[in-house]
Formats: structure tokens, sequence, C-alpha cells
């Protein structure tokens, strides 16, 4: 995060522009597991669906973070 922190402000990026929180996961997408169209487009609903749980982790440690 401190190199991404780094990059927004060396060029220059809004707070809007600047990613708070990021997660790591160790899955692919792949369409094997329906995450991606065989023509290798995000099916964004989809993803929602399976990382709901870390989306709404970030948000609740952003907000008790003061953010």
């Amino acid at each position: 995060m401190g190199e991404i922190d780094t990059l927004g402000r060396e060029r220059k990026l809004n707070s809007l522009e600047k990613p708070k929180k990021i997660f790591m996961s160790g899955d692919a997408f792949s369409v094997d597991n329906d995450i991606l169209t065989p023509t290798f487009k995000l099916k964004r609903n989809v993803a929602k669906k399976v990382y709901q749980p870390q989306i709404d982790e970030m948000y609740a440690v952003l907000e008790a973070e003061g953010f």
C-alpha cells in the first residue's frame, strides 16, 4: 500500500482516485470458476457476489479508521 500511496502522490491523484484498501486473492479469474465469460470479460455481478464478504470487510475497516 505504501508504494501505491507514493505513486498516487507523485502523479497528483485526488483522494477519490487513490485506493484506500485492496484485497488480493490467490484464485485466478477464469471461465472455469465462472467469473469470466468465454471471451474473457469480467462478469461483474458474479465477481461482486463472490467477493462481497471481502468488500464488506474492507468498508467496515475503513469506517472504523474514520475514512
